[in-house]
């Protein structure tokens, strides 16, 4: 009689890099003055939620665009912003009841068109870079009755859980006492890192820091560029069935909503900068486990056929935390820098760096601009990785230089499929005798149990007999095969 197990592990079902290209038409509010000349137009794409229903897979997003731009009416830096919702759906083939997905959005590029004075045409393209998981049951022979059953043992990593989360913030800060009123905010970076996570059974905390970096304006006529820095630490606790202590994650962090705005202080001036919005979290929590598999089985007495099925473990799995330093040079062409008024680095796609600069051409023309270098990529199979910190220099009038220090969390695995025993069905077809013992020269490298399976005999028997502790024959030699 056989005794059968149903393996009910998470594999990797569909893995792929899906495009995503999205127009917008926008136009300015009637409170904001009409644009005369861009200078800046960022967006920033994030996953608020996914759905899977009926083999499709639909994902739920937001596009934020920030306009930084010259007003005709009074030739001064203003600002305005956009939300738009997006969703893709992907279909997967499969028939899967369950999934589970790890998706990271990688920005490819965005560009724009001034139609008029107060509309602009938008084009926005990236990436969802999607892994799905799901249970496919396999079932598999344990141990049967005079059967010689082979078990191999096998370390892996399961996905165990994923989620999307938004951890809200609502900040104020102070400009300098001895500063003019703020008159207008006219840019804002934002740097997020992760700073801890802790799992518990079915819940986990991530605490994040927002670091923001806000220019505005205090003078009219002058119309004066400031700035001021704010850290906002968030904590987020957030449910995942099933993922308990042990478990390690993978964080990735996504600005959401973000409003900033100059709020009046006890002497009714507007002294102080007010920060309110969202960021967006996206986790997902990996296990190391352990499992016998059933690869092979033999009868003495009886030929036997046996039944394979396959199954897909990511094996040879590690988890790594740690960090990284680097040097990188960026070089703008068609511009000469005279000054930095701020400066953004983030990390795209966990292969590349870019950076943003707000700058003041030789001119005295605020200018924004940005690039992207590819950095040396961090080996994983997913990646979650943040600036810590950097400083910069400017080179020349055409470079800057940048010193960063980067954390990062991966896991790495390799993908492997084994075949296991589904069934054995014992035949009527009696094997000859074997003899009692047997003389064999074995081989370098030649595994006991291949052995064993050949003279139909058990491979404890042969270890014992001839006083071997491994499995596989270290150099050529010769073994005593004991019959059963």
């Amino acid at each position: 009689m056989e005794n059968v197990r149903e393996i009910k592990e998470k594999c990797c079902v569909f893995a792929k890099c899906v495009d995503v290209d999205l127009d917008f038409q926008e136009n300015l509010m009637a409170y904001n003055e009409d644009m005369l000349k861009i200078i800046r137009c960022s967006i920033n794409n994030y996953i608020v939620n996914t759905d899977y229903s009926s083999g499709v897979l639909t994902v739920y997003g937001k596009s934020k665009i920030f306009l930084t731009y010259v007003s005709e009416t009074s030739s001064c830096l203003t600002t305005a912003d956009f939300e738009e919702d997006f969703k893709k759906s992907i279909n997967i083939e499969g028939g899967y009841e369950e999934i589970c997905s790890d998706i990271l959005v990688m920005n490819r590029y965005s560009n724009f068109r001034v139609i008029n004075q107060r509309r602009i045409d938008i084009h926005n393209a990236f990436a969802l870079n999607v892994r799905l998981y799901a249970c496919t049951p396999v079932n598999m022979v344990e141990n049967a009755e005079n059967i010689l059953i082979r078990h191999d043992g096998v370390n892996y990593i399961s996905l165990i859980g994923s989620a999307f989360a938004r951890g809200e913030f609502d900040e104020e800060t102070p400009i300098p006492s001895d500063s003019d009123p703020v008159r207008k905010i006219i840019n804002v970076f934002s740097n997020l890192h992760c700073e801890e996570t802790k799992i518990i059974k079915n819940k986990m905390l991530v605490k994040a820091v927002a670091e923001f970096s806000i220019l505005y304006t205090t003078d009219t006529e002058k119309e004066i560029i400031r700035k001021c820095e704010k850290a906002v630490s968030i904590s987020k606790i957030i449910d995942i069935n099933e993922i308990d202590e042990g478990d390690n994650a993978l964080v990735d962090l996504a600005q959401g909503n973000i409003y900033v705005k100059p709020k009046a202080d006890k002497n009714n001036e507007l002294k102080i900068i007010e920060i309110i919005g969202d960021v967006n979290i996206g986790v997902s929590v990996y296990r190391k486990s352990s499992a016998l598999l059933t690869t092979d089985a033999y009868a003495t007495d009886n030929e036997i056929n046996n039944a394979m099925s396959k199954i897909s473990l990511a094996t040879n799995g590690e988890f790594i935390n740690d960090s990284a330093s680097g040097k990188a040079s960026f070089r703008f062409e068609n511009i000469k820098i005279s000054e930095i008024l701020d400066i953004s680095l983030c990390i795209c796609d966990a292969k590349s760096l870019e950076l943003t600069a707000f700058v003041r051409n030789t001119d005295g023309e605020p200018v924004c601009i940005s690039k992207r270098q590819d950095i040396e990529t961090i080996d994983g199979s997913a990646v979650s990785v943040f600036v810590k910190s950097f400083d910069y220099v400017i080179n020349s009038e055409s470079e800057i230089g940048i010193r960063y220090l980067l954390e990062y969390m991966a896991v790495k695995f390799e993908e492997k499929t084994f075949n296991v025993v589904s069934e054995i069905k014992k035949t009527d077809k009696a094997m000859p005798d074997s003899p009692a013992l047997v003389v064999y020269f074995a081989n370098q490298n030649e595994e006991v149990w291949d052995i064993a399976k050949k003279f139909r005999t058990s491979a404890e028997l042969i270890k014992t007999e001839n006083e071997l502790t491994d499995d596989v024959i270290s150099a050529r030699r010769i073994l005593l095969i004991p019959g059963m």
